[in-house]
């Protein structure tokens, strides 16, 4: 085994990373959480493989189990809803059950932890599957950047899922002296891709405004897909205040913002864009912005100036939108206006 232990390694980036969000204060709690708990897993398994504390075996189990439901609690917090204590108690059970099962009934652990982590993980899968018009916390102007990290966060689970099972199969088969070398490669890189995707900065929440209260989020009219007289006239609101507010220009604008500034369900907001304009609301909005940074270099602005007075918070974010919607990069376009 190497002298510094890659689980070490990993507990001691995720911490010094971890500490350094928590200081600049921009990082969700439900996130900064993630990240403690994947580095104190990763310190657990050092100290329990390469240091030997042989009493820590009761503990990793109950600490791994508590990955998944943090995760999903950091997922939903951060581009869902607002966590409520009545409705998402649930989520303490993986962990209690894995402290149960570990002095009553030993040989359920691996069942739980890969049931926890596999289970948690396509649960988000199939959350995502409709799309970045379902995350109405994080910010529109990041497109489908959540939406990707969420879905590899998601698949990370997953991954860590199968190591698991690995190591159930490399203990039936006789191949035990393969279990740690599985755990410090394998388990302890899923760890950290969690830990280091958690940090990504579009998962920084947007400052929030007192608002009125949205109208609760009707049941999605089914049957067909062609624009509606309803879409249209929720077009028409959009459009409104997007001429008169210029709400585009705030680069912290959500779905949920959006909702409550019309007073609509967020769900017929997105269903209302998707089928009258054949696109979701972040690149909808995005072409607002686009066409205004455009006004901007015209009129002398500098590409940089333009970028973040127009309601983009990075320029790669704007650099790829605006290649979408005009066509060429910005300063090709410049040079043809």
């Amino acid at each position: 085994m190497p002298a510094f232990p890659i689980p070490l390694f990993t507990a001691s980036l995720l911490f010094f990373l971890g500490l350094k969000a928590w200081r600049e204060r921009e990082t969700a709690p439900s996130v900064l959480v993630v990240i403690f708990a994947c580095a104190s897993q990763s310190l657990i398994i050092s100290l329990h493989y390469h240091y030997d504390v042989e009493w820590l075996r009761s503990v990793q189990p109950v600490t791994a189990l508590m990955i998944p439901p943090l995760t999903y609690l950091a997922y939903m917090s951060t581009s869902i809803r607002p966590l409520e204590g009545k409705r998402d108690w649930p989520h303490l059970l993986p962990p209690i059950f894995a402290l149960i099962s570990r002095f009553w009934w030993p040989a359920a652990i691996d069942g739980l932890i890969i049931l926890g982590f596999s289970g948690y993980g396509l649960a988000m899968l199939w959350q995502l599957r409709s799309g970045s018009d379902s995350l109405s916390l994080t910010r529109l102007g990041d497109d489908t950047r959540p939406l990707i990290l969420w879905r590899l966060v998601a698949i990370s689970l997953i991954g860590s899922a199968f190591s698991d099972l690995m190591i159930v199969a490399a203990l039936n088969f006789d191949a035990g002296w393969l279990h740690p070398w599985i755990v410090s490669i394998y388990s302890t890189g899923i760890i950290l891709a969690i830990g280091l995707l958690s940090l990504s900065d579009v998962l920084k929440p947007p400052p929030q405004k007192e608002l009125p209260a949205a109208p609760e989020t009707e049941p999605e009219k089914r049957g067909t897909a062609v624009e509606t007289p309803e879409d249209q006239a929720i077009i028409a609101q959009i459009e409104k205040i997007i001429r008169e507010k210029e709400v585009f220009l705030d680069p912290d604008l959500t779905l949920k913002k959006l909702s409550r500034q019309l007073t609509l369900p967020e769900k017929q907001i997105s269903v209302a864009v998707n089928r009258a304009k054949g696109e979701n609301l972040a690149r909808y909005i995005n072409a607002y912005r686009i066409n205004y940074a455009c006004d901007l270099l015209v009129k002398g602005e500098s590409i940089t100036a333009a970028i973040y007075a127009s309601g983009f918070n990075t320029k790669s974010n704007f650099n790829r939108e605006f290649l979408r919607v005009k066509g060429c990069a910005p300063s090709d376009w410049l040079s043809q206006h």
